[in-house]
């Protein structure tokens, strides 16, 4: 009985060291590059807007994401988005007051190389800072 009770142990430790590194495992394959998110910070003529930026890595594929929000005041026009003070793109502000640009090398689009400390910067074509902040 204790050679039976010892061989049903030893399986059952086996099985679980299996098990286990088998659910380690899948994990470290699913995982997809790096994904940073920043929060954008209304500016004094515009404190009220916010907005929000996410920088993606996955292999040699980018992506670059720039939101605005609760600016109606801008309904209508265009702003320019800047990072790292290069001017990355543009786009048209809704009637909700938000907008958003998407840039991804997937799609073969330009992609800025973003890293810690990197400015992100939302302005009218006038130059005025609507919201900003850093990676």
């Amino acid at each position: 009985m204790k050679k039976q009770h010892f061989l049903v142990m030893v399986m059952g430790l086996l099985l679980g060291f299996v098990l286990l590194n088998a659910f380690m495992v899948v994990p470290a394959a699913e995982a997809k590059g790096t994904e940073t998110r920043i929060r954008l910070s209304g500016s004094a003529q515009y404190p009220n807007a916010a907005g929000k930026a996410k920088y993606k890595v996955d292999g040699a594929n980018r992506e670059f994401q720039v939101e605005l929000e609760n600016a109606k005041q801008l309904a209508g026009k265009q702003v320019d988005v800047f990072a790292d003070g290069r001017k990355v793109g543009s786009f048209l502000v809704s009637a909700l007051g938000a907008g958003r640009l998407n840039r991804s090398t997937e799609l073969g689009q330009a992609v800025p190389n973003i890293k810690v400390g990197s400015a992100v910067q939302i302005k009218t074509r006038a130059g005025v800072m609507i919201v900003s902040g850093r990676f």
